[in-house]
């Protein structure tokens, strides 16, 4: 099948771009993680962690060590943490303009800069992105601030920044705080009104799942452009099957199977490992619902794809002549993470 890996960052973990107490407790909850969900001999230490990942070797690790057709790389505004956001956006840019085959740029807008805001975006819109990622909360002097989708002032107006370019694809950072700081915007009792109010945006819920689901489930039921991204969601599959069964159950329930979007979260967890860890899982018996082919195939890929407008069967002919699956073809997949080791 088609496979589109719907969130995925070129991090910079290195000590130089965390910021102040926020960024190493930030990079200290991701690190946390990665030995977790990477078996031994993937997983990375600490210090072959906290690499700034540079352009092309992202795209070797997604395309050269898995089997991904393409993914949507989502540029990060996480300025209270990483002095470049996270996952700067002229990674984002350069991914885009180098692999527009391979590659779905998400610019991340920081809407903590008020009307300057419209204009990053506009900046990112023109560059060629494909969609805007937000981020709604941050963390100042101790506390959380937040701002919420439905802010008619602050978030309107981008939105039909983005829907006048021709954009109608958003992603929102949701449910899962990260660090030292409250729920304070992580909630999902916003989006229903940004929803109603732009109709032909389809609005993304990213990690969806390790919080509200129920709140989420009435968001799928309610609004046909509102969808549920499966960022580190996704990894409950290894980490704990039973809270996946659910969310799945959920979700394909109130929201049908063509509003789920897969996501490995690489490059923190190797993406051929939530692959495979994909392709190994299945609702238990018990579920009114079955993962056949034709399920998998819409989330792991066919959904993105029909938001952007890919046919998948000409792009797949398309990329079988690049360098990508011309490796592939002739040498298999490359050990994960070896594109970033140094040779022994």
């Amino acid at each position: 099948m088609f496979t589109i890996d719907g969130v995925c960052h070129p991090y910079n973990f290195h000590p130089d771009n965390l910021v102040g107490r926020f960024g190493p407790a930030f990079a200290d909850v991701l690190f946390g993680y990665h030995p977790n969900v990477n078996p031994p001999g993937v997983a990375m230490n600490r210090e072959e962690w906290s690499r700034d990942w540079q352009p092309e070797e992202f795209m070797d690790v997604m395309f050269l060590e898995s089997e991904l057709d393409m993914a949507c790389m989502h540029s990060l505004p996480i300025y209270d943490a990483f002095r470049d956001g996270g996952s700067a956006a002229e990674k984002g840019a350069y991914l885009k303009k180098n692999y527009p085959d391979r590659i779905l740029w998400y610019a991340g807008v920081d809407m903590f800069e008020g009307a300057k805001a419209v204009d990053e975006a506009k900046r990112y819109l023109d560059q060629g992105a494909d969609g805007l990622k937000f981020y709604p909360a941050r963390y100042v002097d101790g506390r959380t601030e937040a701002w919420r989708m439905d802010d008619e002032g602050l978030v309107y107006p981008v939105l039909e920044a983005a829907r006048n370019a021709g954009v109608t694809n958003v992603a929102i950072h949701k449910v899962l705080p990260i660090g030292p700081i409250n729920a304070n915007g992580m909630n999902v009792d916003d989006l229903g009104a940004a929803a109603n109010a732009f109709p032909d945006i389809a609005f993304q819920i990213v990690h969806a799942g390790f919080m509200f689901v129920d709140e989420t489930k009435m968001l799928l039921g309610n609004f046909p452009n509102i969808y549920a991204t499966l960022e580190a969601s996704a990894l409950l599959a290894m980490l704990n099957p039973p809270m996946m069964d659910r969310i799945m159950d959920e979700f394909l329930l109130f929201g049908g199977p063509e509003r789920i979007i897969f996501s490995s979260a690489a490059v923190n967890p190797h993406p051929q490992v939530v692959l495979e860890a994909l392709a190994k899982y299945d609702l238990p018996e018990t579920s009114p619902i079955r993962l056949g082919d034709d399920v998998r195939a819409l989330f792991m890929g066919g959904n993105l794809a029909r938001l952007h407008g890919i046919d998948t069967d000409a792009r797949k002919a398309k990329l079988a002549d690049d360098r990508f699956s011309q490796e592939r073809s002739v040498n298999g997949l490359r050990p994960g993470f070896s594109s970033v080791r140094q040779p022994a």
